[in-house]
């Protein structure tokens, strides 16, 4: 409950940054754009890991400074949803004790308006960034409604709803992750953690979850948390794999990254964030761990 308090409230407050760009509304919408504008640079590239462990700590930090956040970051391990078999009635999804549940046709035409979430905290809330249902992987802004559509809408019945089914649980499942724990190398590490799990996570909640505006989904650092989760608990089992970072900076695999590399951040702080500085979870500007790991 203190958690929701606080992600509400941040999207409740006005942006601090992005002052040209008026689609840029909240202070929720300083961090959103970052993401969405930085795109080709922190994903699937070396980076990803660390600069989202430093984006996720970042949130927690505002809700803290200025939303009196007195919780912790929580975490949503789905590979418990996945084994179950079960990711439509997921513990997140309650509209009571969670984050609410799938988006559901409104009947209007409008653009933007037609596949709500009409439960939970965030039901019924508007968004700048991003085009909205049935347009969400177009480019542009519109206003649009807080928006969800489990499955991704890879199949629809007669009625044109949504097929939802089990929602790729084999893609997300723990054993999935015990490959990906299995890994020696960062790279192989790396690549399955964002490639299947992570990917798959944006896909099958979609709406405001796919696009790279996907911050604006309120269980997007949830999702991250847990993905930081299992960076954490792979680096654990082995104590060099705290300084093991390689790849490339660029998709096109032509600039070898270095633990000594910043990260880019646009307007979200001063000072570039050092790769090598968000590598432990319980050392420099960290100080954390997780309830199970």
């Amino acid at each position: 409950a203190e958690y929701v308090r606080a992600a509400v409230c941040l999207r409740g407050l006005p942006k601090a940054k992005y002052a040209d760009i008026d689609a840029v509304t909240t202070r929720m919408d300083d961090l959103v754009y970052s993401h969405f504008a930085l795109n080709s640079k922190i994903h699937f590239v070396a980076n990803f890991l660390p600069w989202h462990r430093w984006y996720v700590q970042l949130h927690e930090d505002l809700l803290r400074t200025e939303c009196g956040f007195t919780g912790t970051q929580p975490y949503w391990d789905w590979s418990i949803d996945a084994d179950a078999k079960d990711m439509p009635n997921s513990p997140v999804f309650d509209p009571v004790t969670g984050f609410g549940g799938d988006g559901k046709r409104t009947g209007s035409y409008e653009p933007g308006f037609q596949r709500c979430v009409i439960d939970g905290p965030f039901a019924n809330t508007n968004l700048t960034l991003a085009m909205g249902w049935p347009n969400m992987n177009d480019p542009g802004n519109r206003l649009h409604c807080f928006t969800r559509e489990f499955n991704g809408g890879e199949g629809n019945d007669e009625n044109g709803e949504a097929i939802i089914g089990e929602m790729q649980v084999g893609a997300y499942n723990s054993a999935v992750m015990n490959t990906i724990y299995a890994f020696d190398k960062f790279p192989d590490m790396a690549n399955m953690l964002e490639g299947l799990p992570h990917a798959q996570i944006h896909s099958v909640i979609f709406g405001d979850m796919g696009p790279a505006t996907s911050p604006n989904e309120p269980l997007f650092f949830l999702h991250h948390g847990n993905v930081d989760r299992a960076w954490a608990k792979w680096q654990g089992r082995n104590a060099t794999r705290l300084a093991e970072y390689t790849g490339f900076q660029d998709s096109n695999k032509t600039i070898p990254a270095s633990i000594t590399d910043a990260m880019p951040i646009l307007e979200l702080g001063d000072t570039e964030p050092i790769v090598k500085d968000y590598m432990d979870i319980q050392a420099g500007p960290l100080c954390y761990t997780y309830s199970s790991i």
